[in-house]
């Protein structure tokens, strides 16, 4: 995993608020579907662990993403597998930076195909994160 300030994808960005001079992600029109109960929940899981004084800012909102999704995930049925920790919050979220990577309702295969392997992500991969069956 690389912890580069310059990486960007799993570091909750998303989580991120907007600012007077600074539209974030979650307010870009290919997110507002997300849901905003979510973040509220990821935002108090993080004021949870850092409420303890020897937990406090040692686990990220990013890492709290991951466990959330694995855990929901075998709640509704499908496998648990352990979560690589370690991943740092993002620091900077703009709804610019959204742009071109998030597949549109109207994606064909070829289209859906084309943006994953821009990310070097195989159809397989597609499906799995589409959480389609094949």
């Amino acid at each position: 995993m690389d912890p580069s300030p310059e990486s960007q994808g799993c570091d909750a960005s998303v989580i991120i608020q907007s600012t007077p001079n600074n539209k974030a992600e979650k307010d870009h029109p290919d997110n507002l579907s997300l849901a905003g109960d979510g973040f509220d929940t990821v935002i108090k899981a993080k004021a949870a662990v850092d409420a303890v004084p020897s937990c406090r800012n040692k686990v990220s909102c990013a890492d709290i993403l991951a466990m959330a999704t694995r855990d929901v995930i075998a709640l509704a049925g499908g496998p648990s597998y352990a979560v690589e920790l370690g991943r740092l919050d993002g620091l900077s979220s703009t709804a610019s930076s959204v742009n071109g990577h998030l597949p549109k309702p109207t994606f064909n295969l070829n289209q859906l195909n084309a943006m994953f392997a821009s990310h070097g992500l195989t159809q397989t991969d597609m499906i799995a994160l589409s959480g389609m069956s094949p």
